[in-house]
C-alpha cells in the first residue's frame, strides 16, 4: 500500500513540475517503442539469416520482446520519478501475487524453457504426445502444437510434454514396418513364409540391404502369426506400409493361403431313432 501511495504521489509531482518534464516523457515514450521495433524487426532478420533453430528463436525472440518492453516501461517509471525501491516492491508484489494466480502457467514457461534446452523435438518433426500424434507447427511459451494426419490442431501444454513419454518419429532417417501376418495352422508355413519373402524383395520403397525378415512370433492351436519386418525411408514410410498390407493380401488370396477367422461348429442330433425290429 505505501508503495502505491508513493507511486501516486510521485505522479502527482510530475504533472506539476511544468511541461518540459511531460516533453520529455512523451519523446522517450515514442522513442522508445520506435526502438523496440527496430530492435525486434533486426532479431527477426538475424533468425531468418542464422542457423539458430527455428523453435529455438521463436522462444528467445518472445522472451526478448518481454525484456524489451519491461525495460521500456520501468524507463518511463523512472522519469515520471518513481522511486526505484518503490517499482522493485510493486514488481515484485506483482510477480508474486501473479505467480501464486497462475502457478500452472508460470511452470508452463519454466518447461518451455526446458523443451528448448533439451530439444526433444523441432519443428517439422512427427512425434506422439500423451497418446496424441501429429507433425510439430509451433511451439509457444505456453504450449506445442501439432497437426494431426486429419488436419486437426492438437495444442499441448508443455507440463505434459516434459512429464510425459515423447516419441519422434522424424529423428531417424529410417524406419521399421513391422506387419503381423495370422495364418491357419494347417497353412503351409514355409511356402507363407517365402511368399512373404518375395514381397519384400519385389517393393522397390523397402530397403533392400537392410535387416529386412519375416518371423514366426507366435503359435496357438487355430493359428501362426509371421511378422513382416522391413526397412524404409522416413519419407516412406506410410507409403511402404499400405503398399505391404495390400501386397500380402491380394497374393494370399491368389495362393489360397487360410487366415483364420471366427467361425462356429454345430452339430444337429436326429431325434427319429430307428425302429428295432
Amino acid at each position: 500500500m505505501e508503495g502505491f501511495k508513493s507511486f501516486l504521489n510521485a505522479m502527482k509531482i510530475f504533472f506539476e513540475s511544468g511541461l518540459g518534464n511531460l516533453v520529455l516523457f512523451i519523446s522517450v515514450a515514442i522513442l522508445g517503442l520506435i526502438f523496440i521495433k527496430i530492435v525486434l524487426k533486426l532479431l527477426s532478420k538475424v533468425g531468418n539469416k542464422s542457423k539458430i533453430e527455428g523453435t529455438v528463436f521463436k522462444f528467445a525472440y518472445a522472451v526478448s520482446k518481454f525484456v524489451l518492453y519491461m525495460l521500456y516501461i520501468l524507463t518511463l517509471l523512472t522519469i515520471v520519478g518513481v522511486p526505484i525501491t518503490t517499482i522493485v516492491a510493486m514488481i515484485t508484489a506483482l510477480t508474486l501475487g501473479i505467480t501464486l494466480a497462475l502457478q500452472s502457467s508460470v511452470s508452463n514457461i519454466a518447461n518451455g524453457i526446458v523443451i528448448m534446452a533439451n530439444k526433444p523435438f523441432v519443428l517439422g518433426d512427427m512425434i506422439e504426445i500423451n497418446g496424441k500424434e501429429g507433425k510439430v507447427t509451433d511451439i509457444t511459451m505456453f504450449h506445442t502444437k501439432i497437426l494431426t494426419i486429419t488436419n486437426e490442431m492438437i495444442s499441448i501444454p508443455h507440463n505434459i510434454t516434459v512429464n510425459t513419454i515423447v516419441k519422434d518419429f522424424s529423428s531417424m532417417d529410417t524406419r521399421r514396418i513391422d506387419i503381423p501376418v495370422t495364418i491357419d495352422f494347417n497353412s503351409n508355413v514355409a511356402k507363407a513364409k517365402a511368399m512373404l519373402e518375395d514381397i519384400i524383395a519385389s517393393n522397390e520403397l523397402i530397403i533392400k540391404d537392410a535387416e529386412n525378415a519375416v518371423n514366426m512370433s507366435d503359435v496357438n492351436e487355430r493359428s501362426v502369426t509371421l511378422v513382416v519386418k522391413a526397412w524404409s525411408t522416413n519419407a516412406d514410410f506410410w507409403d511402404c506400409t499400405y503398399a505391404l498390407n495390400e501386397s500380402v493380401y491380394k497374393l494370399f488370396s491368389e495362393d489360397d493361403i487360410d487366415m483364420p477367422y471366427k467361425k462356429m461348429q454345430i452339430d444337429i442330433a436326429s431325434n427319429n431313432t430307428p425302429d428295432i425290429k
